[in-house]
């Protein structure tokens, strides 16, 4: 009997991913660019270096299959599962470690051949990485396992199943070319671009769209992405690879309900934030139960101050920083920087499209460029603070501004605190899903958290 039930839990989980799967790739159908518009101009920027999803997908969905058909996750208790995953990161982190120390060889002027003297760690770290790859199907399938049974106690199984089925693989991840009007911070698209694009060739890339389009683009690194099976970046920290996963799963959950398919739909501004907020407050608070059951040590070793539950608050914007004296000088802070710096362009663009509507373009082009100038300042100044931030645009708080649980490229957008809100005032993570899932706009988002507040 049990192993009855074994083989028809096989047989249901793949026929739900295949099912979900085509269900995705009818939503996400591909668009070919016509002669003379945007898209051939902006596939003449791009060229050769747009990532291949459907190949990638296929090739996931084929390892998830042999990994179903001989699930040797299976064969191994509650706590050989935790090792085993424990000892992947472990051999990620060594591989990093190893792959750093033979980049340190090379960059050294003074060792004249590199590649003698680093050999022996060349072997080890070629050695690693091919152990990673061995284990890597079996860890990917307990986290899935791992993840799924928190989603079902939280009250999203379905007779013991998940649907969507959790299903994720590690992997180098696409790059994503964000693309924003040069007058307002608006994302317009988004395209996957090639894993690994170096970084002259990102310039490159963002440098002929504006050329071209006159829009602003940026190519944004990601961590991960909510195709199917969901593409998750490569980490040495298991709390963010937990979160992550979570994180794109729910996006699956929502492809199925309002929420999510008006959003693959029309990626209007606000059911995009709206969106990405929720997957955010999810993917952080499922992950962050799967490490309390059960990888609590590791959550001790590494994160203590998250061992604890901790009631979430709504939060409070941090007031715009006053001018500097050196008499009296402020305490950098990265997230009101940014949000300061969004809330300005803003202003200047806003100013821009009025001045553009009463037909003087020459004086609207001033604000846009002022406003660009303006978050070049700001980002040297951010950097010269200890951050790396290779270029702030249009582009990039159209792509960071989405994600509005954080304070900072948001900005003023109420998004954020509203969706958090919405999360404090519903008793269970699913009724938070449930409810969230419904909500297309932010008079609605507002309406429902008030809703929820009188009944508190």
């Amino acid at each position: 009997m049990k192993r009855l039930k074994q083989w028809v839990s096989k047989i249901v989980r793949a026929v739900a991913m295949a099912f979900f799967f085509f269900a995705v790739a009818t939503f996400i159908g591909q668009e070919y660019p016509v002669p003379g518009a945007d898209e051939t101009r902006l596939a003449r920027a791009v060229g050769n270096q747009y990532f291949d999803f459907m190949q990638w997908t296929l090739e996931a969905l084929a390892e998830k299959g042999a990994q179903i058909a001989v699930p040797v996750d299976r064969y191994l208790d509650d706590d050989q599962r935790r090792q085993f995953v424990l000892d992947y990161m472990q051999a990620t982190r060594d591989y990093y470690d190893l792959e750093g120390r033979v980049r340190q060889i090379y960059a050294d002027a003074a060792i004249t051949d590199p590649a003698a003297a680093s050999a022996e760690l060349r072997i080890q770290r070629d050695a690693i990485r091919a152990d990673i790859e061995q284990r890597r199907p079996t860890a990917e399938a307990i986290i899935q396992q791992q993840i799924s049974a928190v989603l079902v106690e939280e009250g999203f199984g379905l007779g013991g199943e998940v649907i969507p089925p959790v299903a994720a693989r590690i992997t180098p991840l696409p790059n994503i070319l964000i693309i924003s009007p040069r007058d307002e911070i608006k994302r317009v698209t988004g395209e996957g671009l090639a894993a690994g694009l170096k970084v002259d060739q990102a310039e490159a890339i963002e440098t002929a769209v504006l050329s071209d389009t006159n829009q602003s683009a940026l190519v944004v690194p990601i961590g991960g992405l909510a195709d199917y099976p969901a593409m998750i970046l490569e980490t040495t920290e298991l709390l963010w690879l937990l979160q992550t996963t979570a994180h794109e799963w729910s996006h699956h959950w929502l492809y199925l309900r309002p929420l999510g398919y008006s959003y693959l739909a029309e990626d209007g501004g606000n059911l995009r934030t709206i969106n990405e907020t929720v997957a955010s407050v999810f993917g952080d608070e499922i992950g962050l139960k799967v490490m309390r059951r059960f990888y609590r040590d590791e959550l001790q070793r590494t994160f203590p101050d998250l061992v604890e539950p901790t009631p979430l608050t709504i939060p409070e914007p941090e007031p715009p920083q006053p001018p500097t004296t050196s008499a009296q000088p402020q305490q950098f802070s990265f997230s009101r920087t940014l949000r300061d710096t969004r809330i300005k362009v803003d202003k200047l663009l806003a100013e821009a499209r009025e001045l553009k509507q009463q037909g003087q373009a020459d004086e609207a082009e001033a604000k846009i460029v002022e406003a660009e100038t303006y978050m070049e300042t700001q980002r040297q100044i951010i950097n010269s603070n200890g951050y790396r931030i290779r270029k702030i645009n249009q582009a990039y708080f159209a792509f960071y501004g989405a994600y509005a649980d954080q304070p900072g490229a948001a900005g003023s957008d109420p998004i954020g605190p509203q969706v958090i809100a919405l999360r404090v005032y519903t008793p269970t993570v699913r009724e938070f899903m449930e409810h969230a899932s419904n909500i297309l706009t932010l008079d609605r988002l507002v309406q429902v958290v008030e809703e929820l507040k009188t009944q508190q």
